[in-house]
């Protein structure tokens, strides 16, 4: 009974802190989910509701749904029409990001990464990806979408998601590899994980390849028929449960990879069509639990223990990304706009949340690094927003 008096309490959370701080702050109503889920764990409350089985089920469900989402956003056309400075510019700026908290993670607090340089370093990447879907909404409100900057920047955004799928695959591997029990246990859980996510990559393959034609037969049903909305459902579980035959994870790549074969299998006009619906689901419905999950795993006391770590983290972050961008883009953009352009790739909070809610259910990194990470997402938001939109409207009419 107390699930469904929390699962109240969140919704309400939602409707109002939620509403306002989306609507004055431009900041994703999920941060409201996270704080409340990191203060109930903070004071004790609900705390057998968390942890029971029906509201992990949610939890997960939401995660799943929500990665899925990620999925139907994914353009691969846009990958292959991606230009040098796409491409090049988001390896670097993720990589040197990536490697300097790597570096910082290891060598200051290598207890937090189970002593590992690649655990370090799968954290720092993973943290050092674009939320492209608040880069897209800043970009939107100043009318900059289809400029050179504007596509710069979310030709970034797209490519990471990359980086993001491939963080979460690795993710998936390293417990096989660093605590997996015999060598020959351990290699052959690894070579299992490998031939499901070789499995996953290959139905997707196939399906992009014979879209055409299930698009063209599936033209022929009716908008309002109830057999779309069953397909997309086939679908989703259909590769979750395919990845659920591979290592302990491996689901949540399997999601993404549902998203994308839906988007290539179903005509353009379906896939609108049920966006919204599966948006409430993963968003609305499901996802609150997810995002209250993911605050629940934040401890107060371990980020009062080390107060600064969040505060370097945020540090070398903010360096990393505005001097590669200055070094990278001055010559095309500019210097101011190269400058703000590194302030606006800075915009966290999209499938790298996942990547270390994973990294820490794992066990490969410990609970005062995941929480001084989740803190710096947060902390990080508003300073990007105000930020970046101030940047854009001191530039804007420089801007091509």
């Amino acid at each position: 009974m107390e699930i469904y008096l929390l699962a109240i309490l969140i919704y309400i959370l939602n409707i109002t802190v939620g509403y306002a701080i989306n609507k004055y702050l431009k900041i994703p109503w999920m941060l409201t989910a996270v704080l409340f889920g990191m203060t109930l764990s903070s004071v004790g409350l609900f705390g057998d509701a968390m942890q029971s089985e029906n509201f992990q089920f949610l939890s997960k469900m939401g995660l799943l749904f929500f990665l899925f989402t990620i999925g139907i956003e994914i353009e691969m056309e846009q990958f292959r029409k991606l230009g040098r400075y796409i491409a090049v510019g988001d390896v670097l700026l993720t990589l040197t990001e990536g490697s300097l908290l790597a570096l910082f993670f290891y060598f200051a607090f290598p207890e937090f990464v189970s002593n590992s340089f690649i655990v370090a370093l799968v954290c720092g990447i993973a943290f050092g990806t674009v939320g492209e879907v608040v880069l897209l909404a800043i970009l939107e409100e100043f009318g900059l979408v289809k400029t050179r900057f504007g596509q710069l920047a979310l030709g970034i955004g797209v490519f990471d998601d990359i980086f993001e799928m491939t963080a979460l695959s690795i993710i998936v591997i390293l417990p096989v590899i660093t605590f997996g029990g015999s060598q020959k246990a351990a290699w052959g859980d690894l070579l299992t994980t490998m031939l499901v996510l070789s499995g996953l990559l290959i139905v997707t393959f196939l399906l992009s390849k014979t879209g055409k034609y299930t698009r063209c037969g599936l033209e022929k049903v009716k908008s309002d028929s109830f057999v779309i909305p069953f397909i997309i459902f086939m679908m989703i579980f259909s590769f979750v449960y395919f990845g659920l035959t591979g290592a302990e994870g491996m689901e949540v790549v399997a999601a993404i990879f549902g998203g994308i074969a839906v988007k290539q299998v179903l005509p353009e006009k379906f896939v609108e069509q049920y966006k919204k619906p599966i948006y409430f689901v993963a968003n609305i419905f499901l996802g609150p639990f997810f995002f209250v999950s993911l605050g629940g795993k934040m401890s107060l006391s371990t980020l009062s223990s080390y107060p600064l770590l969040a505060f370097v983290i945020i540090t070398i972050s903010l360096f990393s990304r505005i001097s590669v961008s200055y070094l990278l883009f001055n010559k095309l953009l500019g210097k101011r706009q190269s400058l703000i352009m590194g302030v606006g790739l800075d915009t966290k909070f999209s499938t790298s949340i996942v990547s270390e809610y994973l990294l820490l259910t794992t066990g490969l990194i410990a609970a005062p690094l995941y929480t001084a990470i989740m803190a710096a997402y947060i902390i990080l938001k508003p300073i990007i927003i105000v930020v970046f939109s101030r940047g854009l409207a001191s530039i804007k009419g420089e801007v091509q």
